[in-house]
C-alpha cells in the first residue's frame, strides 16, 4: 500500500495487541460472572461499541480533511480545522451525555438492568471519548500513526487495570461483580486522550478554519453510514437482551463476541486504506488497487475465522469462555459467517466515502433497517436471529458488488467517450 513501513506497521502491530487485550478483558469477565451476568456485562461494552460509531465517524471526518490539507503541505489549515471541529464535537457531546442520563431509568427498564448507574458512568465519559476522536482523526489524516497506535494502546491498558482493579475491589468489599464496575473502566479508559495532544496546540500561526459546509456535508453521511453500523454491529445483542433470558442473552453475547473477530481484526485495513484514497484521488494517482488488497486481507481472514468455527467450534468456546458456554457452540460458524459478509461489505463502503460517493451508506442503511425489523418480529431462537443476519448481510455484500461493477462499467464508458 505503500506505506512507511515502521510507522503503518507499528499501527497494525499495536491495533491486533489492543484488539487481542479488549478480547482477553471481555473473555475473562465471562468466565468470571457466567452467562446471566456477562449478558449485562456485554450489553455496556456494546453500548460502548455503540458510541465507538460515532466516534468513529469523527475520526473519519476528521481524517478526510485533514488529509486533504495534508497533500497539500497546508499544516495552518489543520491546526484550524482542529480547533473548529474540536469546539463543535465538544457541545455535541455534552448534549449526547445528558440525553442519556435522562433516559437513563427507561434504558434500564427496557434491558432489565439492576441499575442505571451503569448508563449514567457511560454517559459521563461520552465527551472525552468524542474529543480523543478528533485527536485520533487528525493523526490519522497527516499520517502520524505512532501518535495514533498509542492511543488505543493506553486506552486498552487503562480499561484492563481499572475494571479488573474495581471488580477486585467489589468482590473484596461486598463479595458481588457489579456492572458499575465494568463501566468505571470503560470510564477511566477515556482519559486516554489527555496523552494525545491536539495539532492546533502546536501551531501559533494557525488559519482560521472556513470550509464548515463542506465538513457538515460530509459529517451528516458519515454519522448516517456510523449509525447502519450500529444498527448491524450492535442491534442483535441489544434485542436479544431484551427478548430472551438473560442466560440466553449471555450465550448469544458470547458467541457474538468471537464471531466479531473478523470485523475488528480488520478494522486497521480500512483505516489505513481511508486516508491513502483520499490523499491518491487529491494527487491525481491511481487508488483501486488499494481496494483490492483491502478486500482481499478482510475476506481471506474471514474464510479462516469460518472454517475454524465451523470444524472446531467447541474447541474455541470451550478455551475461551468454558463449558457453561458450549450449548450454542454450532451457532458460532454461522454467526462468523455473517461477521464476514458485513466486513467484506465495510470495505466497499468506505472505499467509495473516501471518494464522495454515497450510495453504499444508502445500502447499510437500508440494511440496517432491514435487520433491527426482522429480528423484532422473528426471534423465536437464537439461531433464527443469526440465520436473519447471514440473509440481510449475504444481500448487502452482493448489492455493493452489483454498485461496483456498474461503476466499472460507467469508468469504462467515460473512457471510450473522452478516447473518441
Amino acid at each position: 500500500m505503500n506505506f512507511k513501513f515502521g510507522t503503518a506497521g507499528f499501527l497494525f502491530a499495536s491495533t491486533l495487541i489492543v484488539n487481542a487485550g479488549n478480547y482477553l478483558i471481555n473473555l475473562i469477565l465471562g468466565r468470571i460472572l457466567g452467562p446471566e451476568l456477562f449478558a449485562e456485562a456485554s450489553v455496556i461494552a456494546t453500548a460502548v461499541l455503540m458510541l465507538s460509531f460515532f466516534a468513529v465517524g469523527i475520526q473519519l471526518s476528521s481524517a478526510k480533511f485533514s488529509a486533504e490539507y495534508f497533500a497539500a503541505n497546508e499544516n495552518k489549515l489543520i491546526a484550524g480545522f482542529e480547533k473548529w471541529i474540536g469546539n463543535k464535537v465538544l457541545i455535541i457531546s455534552l448534549v449526547l451525555a445528558t440525553l442519556l442520563i435522562l433516559g437513563s431509568r427507561a434504558l434500564q427498564g427496557y434491558l432489565h438492568f439492576h441499575s442505571f448507574w451503569p448508563i449514567i458512568i457511560i454517559a459521563i465519559g461520552i465527551p472525552m471519548y468524542f474529543n480523543m476522536s478528533v485527536k485520533r482523526g487528525i493523526a490519522q489524516g497527516t499520517d502520524n500513526f505512532i501518535r495514533l497506535a498509542w492511543t488505543y494502546i493506553i486506552e486498552m491498558l487503562l480499561r484492563l487495570v481499572f475494571t479488573f482493579g474495581l471488580i477486585f475491589l467489589a468482590l473484596k468489599s461486598t463479595n458481588q461483580v457489579t456492572s458499575e464496575a465494568v463501566s468505571a473502566g470503560f470510564l477511566f479508559s477515556f482519559l486516554a486522550a489527555m496523552w494525545v495532544k491536539p495539532t492546533a496546540s502546536q501551531t501559533k500561526d494557525l488559519i482560521p478554519f472556513s470550509g464548515q459546509d463542506a465538513v457538515k456535508s460530509f459529517v451528516f453521511v458519515i454519522l448516517i453510514y456510523e449509525f447502519s453500523q450500529i444498527l448491524i454491529n450492535n442491534s442483535d445483542v441489544i434485542l436479544a437482551k431484551h427478548f430472551f433470558t438473560a442466560e440466553q442473552a449471555g450465550l448469544y453475547a458470547a458467541i457474538a463476541l468471537i464471531g466479531r473477530v473478523v470485523f475488528f481484526g480488520t478494522w486497521t485495513i480500512v483505516t489505513l486504506l481511508f486516508p491513502k484514497v483520499i490523499q491518491r484521488e487529491k494527487q491525481g494517482l491511481p487508488h483501486f488497487s488499494l481496494f483490492w488488497l483491502s478486500f482481499s486481507i478482510t475476506a481471506g481472514f474471514g474464510l479462516i475465522v469460518i472454517l475454524a468455527c465451523y470444524f472446531v467450534p467447541e474447541l474455541i468456546i470451550g478455551v475461551l469462555f468454558g463449558p457453561e458456554y458450549l450449548e450454542v457452540s454450532a451457532l458460532l460458524w454461522k454467526y462468523a459467517l455473517a461477521t464476514s459478509l458485513f466486513a467484506s461489505a465495510n470495505v466497499f463502503a468506505y472505499y467509495y466515502m473516501s471518494l464522495s460517493k454515497y450510495t453504499p451508506v444508502v445500502l447499510s442503511v437500508i440494511a440496517g433497517v432491514m435487520q433491527v425489523a426482522l429480528i423484532y418480529v422473528y426471534h423465536n431462537s437464537l439461531s433464527e436471529v443469526i440465520q436473519i443476519q447471514i440473509y440481510v448481510m449475504g444481500g448487502l455484500l452482493l448489492s455493493m458488488i452489483a454498485y461496483q461493477i456498474l461503476q466499472s462499467i460507467s469508468s469504462s464508458k467515460k473512457i471510450r467517450l473522452n478516447a473518441t
